[in-house]
């Protein structure tokens, strides 16, 4: 007699087995899908931290994952992490299970917007700009067009999907020559958006505080050609 090591059922023969497909079953050969694997790292992470709290430490193997009341919940939550395309995965999973948050509010978009505030007023400079050149790449290689030509030529509906998804930077949008040509192309409706997204006065104060990383920033762009 043969019989499913997941759920324990038997079969007559191998075969049947062997096309045998349960839930659990199912789970173990999903779990190097991206967002499986998302879902399996937020899950042992939530454990990690809530051990740390209580003094003990808690490894999870993926089967307790698989197995857990909790797994479609962080699933879901995996598949949000790439369908948004989240900027700093680990960190942002930190966050929602640090902030208390209740697990079905996660794939929340007004978590993720608050995050994605949070995240950019502590983002240093420099790692702004080596985010937003690589993203300038990326986007050059899907549109044919140069990347120092990111400002003056992205779609700003597009533009302003990756701001509300914190792909774009206030420290390289407001210190970058050519995004005054994307600015011009905007309509009043997404220039009050933009102001709402990164406020400039808030900006503007962060900006003398870091002088020498500003100067940087618009001598490292003007000399490509952003």
């Amino acid at each position: 007699m043969n019989s499913c090591e997941f759920c324990n059922r038997s079969f007559n023969n191998e075969k049947n087995l062997i096309n045998h497909s349960c839930e659990k079953k199912r789970r173990w050969f999903a779990r190097d899908e991206p967002h499986v694997r998302l879902a399996f790292l937020a899950w042992s992470r939530f454990y990690e931290l809530s051990s740390n709290r209580v003094g003990t430490k808690a490894k999870k193997s993926f089967i307790e994952f698989a197995n857990s009341r909790f797994y479609n919940g962080f699933v879901k939550f995996g598949k949000h992490i790439i369908d948004c395309n989240v900027v700093n995965p680990t960190q942002f999973i930190d966050y929602v299970i640090k902030g208390n948050l209740p697990l079905d509010t996660w794939c929340h978009d007004s978590v993720y917007e608050q995050y994605v505030r949070d995240y950019m007023k502590n983002e240093g400079p420099e790692n702004a700009l080596e985010r937003m050149i690589l993203l300038m790449q990326q986007w050059s290689l899907q549109t044919n067009e140069p990347w120092q030509d990111f400002f003056r030529k992205i779609n700003p509906n597009l533009a302003m999907q990756w701001m509300r998804a914190g792909r774009i930077s206030p420290w390289i949008l407001y210190n970058t020559d050519s995004a005054i040509e994307f600015f011009e192309r905007c309509s009043p409706e997404q220039l009050s958006m933009i102001k709402k997204w990164a406020p400039n006065a808030s900006w503007r104060i962060k900006f003398n505080k870091y002088a020498d990383s500003v100067k940087f920033i618009k001598q490292t762009l003007q000399d490509a050609g952003v």
